[in-house]
């Protein structure tokens, strides 16, 4: 109970105090969590460009920029959207759990981990695939899986990997990688048997000065964070995720996706049917046209464009074959790593993707 009085407190502060709607709307109220970074480029682009993606069907006017949008129809307007930032997918999970959240954009483990903790949430359609890096300190030399194997083996104490959220997608591919490769990875800082002891940082915003604060020793996390990094001297991009071991297997990987309480989507079809097309609309136009996308994402932002411009992370919201592959291999493991705790515990992909997903409005 303390627990879920602190994480609503918690979205008190960090999210500030909503903007109020007017006493008796005409439309739904629809709360979605976000936040300001590129793997949430295809909301972020469709909330700046607003009607210029009307072509969609559908479109983003701002109520209050950053905080709250009207979702339109064509010329009708369908739904007011209270935007919420969040730390990460763990703190949405709890809020959705809470009914405090109706829909995000998140990891596809966060939600993973929201099901398993007995919220009725679905993903309804990926937003991205790739865009995971690990970063070493700025002066560092070391690049590619054999160097960042050697630096892990010759430290005198266990190597410290930071992430941003317990159960977002980087954390456990790091954890999933280096257990695969045959590094023993431990949460307990006093383990003396581990070789890497993973930092819960608390957020993406702590991601940039865990090295020069000495919290690390290295960091993985979300583009546009790795990147940034780089750009402004705080660190050095070591693996991207094709080079993470084994070597083949990170590629077209899933992350980010757009999901949802089943009470939403069952009460406001149409709504979710509207957000879905405007994110497919956008992640097209951000793949295929992305020296237009990246002043307008790097101004949303609040980065250099350069950044934007040097992520490889891949626009699209198709769960394809491969991306389905990829979130068959996170269920295999969150159960292997002991993160799943309850409904989703040693269950197969099979026994939950008809519940975890629901692609009716990608189809339509």
């Amino acid at each position: 109970m303390l627990a879920v009085l602190l994480s609503a407190l918690t979205l008190i502060t960090s999210a500030g105090t909503l903007p109020a709607p007017a006493a008796e709307p005409e439309v739904p109220v629809i709360n979605l969590a976000w936040d300001f970074d590129l793997h949430g480029g295809a909301l972020l682009a469709a909330v700046s460009k607003g009607k210029d993606f009307k072509d969609s069907g559908y479109y983003l006017e701002p109520v209050v920029e950053k905080q709250q949008y009207s979702l339109f129809k064509g010329d009708k307007k369908i739904a007011l959207i209270n935007t919420i930032v969040t730390k990460g997918s763990s703190e949405t999970a709890v809020l959705m759990g809470q009914k405090r959240i109706d829909c995000c954009v998140n990891s596809s483990t966060g939600m993973m981990c929201a099901k398993d903790q007995g919220t009725d949430v679905q993903i309804l359609c990926p937003i991205h695939v790739d865009g995971i890096c690990l970063v070493f300190p700025a002066k560092s030399k070391v690049y590619g899986w054999e160097a960042v194997e050697k630096a892990i083996k010759s430290s005198k104490a266990p190597f410290r990997i930071g992430f941003h959220s317990p159960t977002s997608a980087p954390r456990v591919l790091i954890q999933a990688a280096l257990t695969r490769a045959g590094i023993k990875v431990s949460l307990d800082p006093n383990d003396k048997n581990a070789e890497v002891v993973l930092v819960n940082l608390n957020g993406s915003k702590n991601l940039m000065t865990s090295l020069s604060n000495n919290l690390v020793d290295a960091w993985v996390g979300p583009s546009h964070h790795p990147e940034l990094a780089e750009n402004n001297g705080f660190g050095k991009i070591a693996l991207k995720l094709r080079d993470f071991p084994p070597k083949g297997q990170w590629y077209d990987f899933p992350c980010c996706v757009f999901a949802a309480n089943r009470y939403v989507i069952k009460k406001q079809p149409e709504v979710m049917k509207g957000m879905v097309t405007l994110l497919s609309y956008s992640a097209a136009w951000c793949q295929k046209n992305r020296a237009a996308a990246a002043p307008i994402l790097a101004e949303t932002i609040g980065i250099p464009e350069q950044v934007v411009k040097n992520a490889e992370l891949v626009f699209t919201t198709k769960p394809t074959k491969k991306w389905l592959e990829g979130e068959a291999l996170y269920v295999e493991m969150l159960n292997q790593l002991g993160i799943f705790e309850g409904e989703m515990k040693g269950k197969s992909f099979k026994d939950v993707k008809e519940e975890l997903f629901n692609f009716q409005f990608i189809s339509e």
